[in-house]
């Protein structure tokens, strides 16, 4: 199970957190790439893996919503 996959489980592991929390960090610019490896004392490559798979996921959602026609501000809402 990827790390990504982890987060979105009911009981992710503290590397798995940890990942997401340097993946949130990278993404939103708030640190570079190797200071979020050194604070949160994961792998670079852990980083980049959970930020393609969480892309990959989020475009897979939009694409399937697309196909559905469905407004994604109405989703779930009747």
């Amino acid at each position: 199970m990827t790390m990504f996959k982890q987060m979105l489980s009911g009981d992710p592991s503290t590397a798995a957190i940890a990942i997401s929390r340097a993946a949130e960090n990278v993404l939103y610019r708030k640190t570079s790439i190797s200071r979020a490896c050194k604070h949160y004392n994961v792998l670079e490559q852990s980083i980049i893996q959970f930020i393609v798979d969480k892309t990959i996921y989020e475009t897979t959602i939009n694409i399937e919503r697309a196909r559905l026609d469905i407004n994604p501000d109405n989703y779930g809402n009747k």
